[in-house]
């Protein structure tokens, strides 16, 4: 949380309505979302304190006009500027990739701030987020597979496994990426890695594409890269390849 701020609970009100892009919210409804257990008097005077503290937070580090505060209403305006993280994710694969690895959480330490409400709103954007980071990572994953950039496409990889080591596709990811880099056994050994961990955590097999893919890289088949924009046969695995043999 920046040293400006004085509340807790001012940090949780700016990712509260960043994550709601221009949209005007009601003042009483914010303090009661925030103070739930008080009356709205008094949750309407915390809610003024709170705002006096981050609008000079927002003035001072984010330019005047982000925060728009009125009698009834509040809301944070872009004006057509990317102004948090979380406004660059679809443009700025790198800085997604940043957040995955270093683990990062929406609003961490924030779970506490207010009540059951909030809490529920931050676990529905948090789950949100994340899809919406995933689905960046991926789609950049797969520009560098269909490229051939194998070691970028690695790093990805490993990188989409360590947030969720049960997920096939970026096993297949993976996968691809070391086959696709002349490193069989690799390879194979990350089939291995996914086979005991979804057996021994999960109870269940992989999935047929799964060991399809094991199958063609056991035989030897070359995978080479293709244009991003060549469309892929059906039935070949679910990114496009030139498979040379």
């Amino acid at each position: 949380m920046p040293p400006q701020l004085i509340y807790r609970k001012g940090w949780a009100l700016l990712g509260y309505l960043a994550a709601e892009p221009e949209r005007r919210h009601s003042r009483l409804t914010l303090a009661m979302l925030l103070w739930p257990q008080l009356g709205e008097t008094q949750a309407m005077t915390n809610l003024r304190q709170v705002l006096c503290n981050l609008k000079h937070y927002c003035r001072t580090e984010l330019g005047p006009g982000v925060l728009w505060v009125e009698r009834d209403g509040v809301a944070v305006r872009r004006v057509g500027r990317a102004l948090f993280d979380i406004d660059r994710l679809a443009e700025e694969p790198a800085e997604v990739l940043a957040i995955l690895e270093g683990q990062h959480i929406f609003l961490a330490g924030m779970d506490d701030v207010a009540g059951v409400d909030f809490r529920a709103w931050l676990e529905s954007t948090r789950l949100a987020l994340e899809a919406e980071l995933v689905g960046v990572a991926e789609r950049h994953c797969d520009r560098m597979l269909a490229a051939g950039r194998w070691d970028a496409a690695l790093h990805i990889a490993r990188v989409l496994l360590q947030r969720d080591a049960w997920n096939e596709s970026h096993a297949r990811r993976m996968m691809r990426a070391y086959a696709g880099n002349g490193m069989r056994a690799e390879a194979v050994n990350a089939y291995a890695r996914i086979e005991q961990a979804l057996r021994r955590d999960l109870g269940v097999d992989t999935q047929d594409e799964t060991r399809r893919l094991l199958a063609w890289i056991c035989e030897g088949i070359d995978f080479a890269p293709m244009e991003a924009d060549l469309p892929y046969a059906p039935g070949w695995p679910d990114l496009r390849w030139a498979v040379a043999v």
